[in-house]
């Protein structure tokens, strides 16, 4: 079979007649064959698709490039505000000085937020906690290093007031048992970790005597925890609520801070005292080569102060925070210079006042005593040993006559007056006999 001849262009055929040169003929379109007719719709389609598919893929490579570049960029930016701003936010003023070896236990403990909370428990629903005792921050403290009554007297109402009731009687020596038995069903709802107390015949009593002051700390927060649930204190708080009573009596808010993490707290008892605390939260990015896509984790540390807790600490700190360059550290010294410290300086000196008198009383006391021992009094006698013969009788007779002998004579008894003569009865109110008798009555007794 021969192919068919393809038919002329309809150029050809328009200009058939037209003289047509060498150039023209090369110039001519060439035939349509496989080789060079043009391309179907859904071959074009589909080249479309994937020349798409192509260009996604390689937009999604230089995708996290662009997201580093804004990264740099964003950083940079940021940089430059704070270089634009001033670097006082970064200046963090020491307030604590590191503590001597003696005082180190008490500095631990101040360390420590969980004591801080621990005292605002206290602080808020003690009208509710029917604990009598009475202590300052620094007696507590004490307490939790070297266990006392104290310590017992604050945790028996704690522990009364939280089921199950046990059959065991609380006392000062069996307040511990009864801890182990409390927290073993309530620690896992509280607290993390293992319980580090348990009751085991009587042995957790010294075992809790050697616990490390931190762990007493964190056993009794976790005592606190406890106690919050219960009906009576949440009744409480509903109940404050609805009658207008702010939720900051409830939780805490901070006195002052910055945003770069440090902030700063209030606490003020008019019975354990004021204190301010400082709390400085430092993150850490640590730079590795991870996955594509995966997100980094910032690592975050926080670092608890007690700075101040008495009225000379709450001086020097106020003094050093309002000469700071930091503003947020000068805003907080001004504030707590003209609204905290004069409050603060009152309840100091009523309580120095009040030492004084009870410094005063005691000496009187003293001296009292004293005054009393050196008073004459009875002489003591010293007690003879007791023999049970006769000598001793026989020598106190001997003794006793010649003392007897050796006394002189008595004197002889006053003579009877001779011549005195008894009136005789009268008689209807005459006397019987010559009246010379009276006469002679008041003559004797004149002589004599």
């Amino acid at each position: 079979m021969s192919r068919e001849q393809p038919s002329p262009s309809p150029i050809s055929l328009n200009d058939a007649d037209a003289p047509l040169n060498n150039a023209d003929a090369r110039t001519q379109t060439p035939p349509v064959s496989r080789s060079n007719r043009p391309s179907r719709a859904c071959t074009i389609r589909a080249a479309a698709r994937l020349q798409q598919q192509q260009q996604a893929v390689i937009e999604r490579k230089q995708k996290p490039r662009k997201q580093e570049q804004k990264q740099q960029v964003d950083e940079s930016s940021v940089q430059q505000k704070e270089q634009c701003s001033g670097e006082s936010s970064k200046i963090v003023t020491q307030l604590v000085a590191p503590p001597e070896t003696a005082q180190l236990p008490r500095w631990n403990l101040r360390s420590m937020w969980e004591l801080a909370s621990v005292l605002n428990f206290l602080n808020v629903f003690r009208h509710l906690l029917n604990i009598t005792v009475e202590f300052s921050a620094e007696e507590f403290e004490t307490a939790l290093i070297t266990p006392n009554d104290t310590l017992g007297d604050i945790h028996m109402p704690l522990l009364k007031a939280i089921p199950p009731i046990t059959r065991m009687a609380l006392t000062r020596d069996t307040w511990i048992t009864v801890l182990c038995r409390k927290l073993r069903d309530w620690w896992h709802w509280v607290a993390g970790g293992e319980l580090p107390l348990v009751a085991s015949h009587g042995v957790e009593v010294e075992v809790y005597k050697t616990l490390d002051p931190g762990v007493r700390v964190v056993i009794l927060k976790a005592l606190c925890d406890i106690r919050v649930e219960q009906e009576d204190i949440r009744n409480y708080i509903d109940n404050s609520l609805k009658h207008g009573i702010q939720l900051s009596l409830f939780r805490k808010e901070r006195s002052g801070g910055d945003s770069q993490g440090i902030n700063y707290w209030y606490e003020d008892d008019p019975m354990i005292g004021q204190r301010l605390y400082r709390e400085i939260r430092k993150t850490e990015v640590k730079v590795k080569a991870k996955a594509r896509g995966s997100q980094i984790i910032p690592n975050v540390t926080y670092l608890w102060e007690t700075v101040a807790t008495n009225f000379e600490e709450f001086q020097d700190v106020s003094e050093k925070l309002f000469t700071s360059k930091n503003r947020a550290e000068a805003s907080l010294g001004k504030k707590l210079k003209n609204d905290m410290l004069p409050e603060i300086e009152k309840v100091y000196k009523r309580k120095e006042r009040l030492l004084k008198k009870q410094h005063r009383q005691a000496l009187l006391l003293d001296n009292f005593l004293s005054t009393d021992e050196l008073a004459p009094g009875r002489s003591l006698r010293d007690r003879k040993p007791v023999t049970y013969t006769f000598d001793d009788y026989d020598r106190s007779i001997n003794e006793a006559i010649k003392i007897t002998k050796r006394k002189p004579p008595s004197p002889e008894p006053f003579s009877r007056r001779e011549g005195f003569a008894k009136p005789e009865a009268s008689t209807n109110g005459e006397l019987s006999g010559p009246s010379h008798t009276i006469a002679t009555w008041h003559f004797q007794c004149r002589i004599s």
